[in-house]
């Protein structure tokens, strides 16, 4: 089924129901993973970050029960980190305009096969991951999810899209690359929530969660790029020689400088609303949808 809370239904239920999907989405892509298929690994990641969004969406309710159930995915995502790393630098590489350098494309191509042989040949990341996620599936069921309709979500909603506006405001003043970061992790919580709440209007929450996830790629492709450019400083022996390397940086730094830009824009097109007023619409779609009278 979709990623989606069905309104007129029980929330705990569907909470559950939603979050037990997801543990087996993530299951099959780290199969997929083990067979070779390396986009299982971008697969399961996205996966664990839509379970770790539920989380949050709910997190006043789980009271400790957050904080070792999103702990245990957010390691889970850490051990697939190299492999995803490795394929995100080759990517951007190949995204950049005016950086000519086939030695490090060649070098980062075979850095990439060979992180993904390690950890999915040799050291069966994804058949314990896949152990671990099949208890996790268990834990789902003993969830303390009390209470009824908004309410079950509120503090977590409002919550994280605070975070959000406190990300754009900081962004706004000229942000670092990790504040960026940090900024893009409650962006992507505040896309998936919407995403969860596309019953309360789906003419207006298709769109909106749109846009986050515009605002998120953005933040996303900044962040590649400084991974990037921090590889080239560590090891710049993988460049062809000084005047290649130098190549890739100035375009690194000259594309980075336009996400910036582009990520305020559309960052005040996903925060536009104040916090308190963005929760009292939520609040009101959600009694209305979910006495189907809308």
């Amino acid at each position: 089924m979709a990623f989606e809370i069905r309104l007129q239904r029980d929330v705990a239920a569907e909470i559950r129901r939603v979050a037990r999907e997801e543990v087996d989405r993530a299951m099959a892509a780290l199969d997929g993973a083990r067979e070779g298929r390396f986009k299982g690994v971008h697969d399961a990641r996205k996966r664990f970050k839509a379970i770790r969004a539920l989380l949050r969406l709910v997190a006043g309710r789980l009271g400790p029960t957050f904080r070792r159930e999103n702990r245990w995915y957010r390691d889970a995502a850490r051990q697939l980190a190299a492999v995803r790393e490795a394929q995100a630098s080759l990517e951007t590489l190949d995204r950049l305009t005016g950086a000519e350098d086939a030695t490090l494309r060649r070098k980062l191509e075979a850095r990439y096969s060979a992180r993904g042989r390690l950890r999915f040949r040799e050291a069966n990341v994804s058949g314990v991951l896949i152990k671990g996620l099949a208890e996790a599936r268990e834990r789902i069921a003993g969830w303390p999810l009390a209470g009824e309709g908004f309410e079950v979500i509120e503090t977590g909603l409002r919550a994280t899209y605070r975070r959000g506006r406190k990300g754009l405001r900081r962004a706004v003043r000229g942000a670092s690359a990790t504040a960026l970061h940090e900024w893009r992790k409650d962006v992507k919580y505040h896309r998936h929530h919407l995403e969860l709440l596309v019953g309360l209007g789906p003419d207006v929450m298709v769109g909106a969660a749109a846009a986050a996830r515009r605002l998120g790629d953005l933040l996303g492709d900044h962040h590649d790029l400084h991974q990037l450019r921090a590889l080239l400083s560590r090891s710049p022996g993988l460049a062809g020689g000084a005047r290649e390397r130098e190549s890739v940086l100035a375009a690194a730094r000259c594309r980075a400088r336009e996400l910036e830009a582009h990520a305020r824009t559309v960052g005040g097109l996903v925060y536009a609303e104040k916090t308190g007023r963005f929760i009292a619409r939520m609040g009101a779609c959600w009694e209305r949808r979910s006495a189907g009278r809308a």
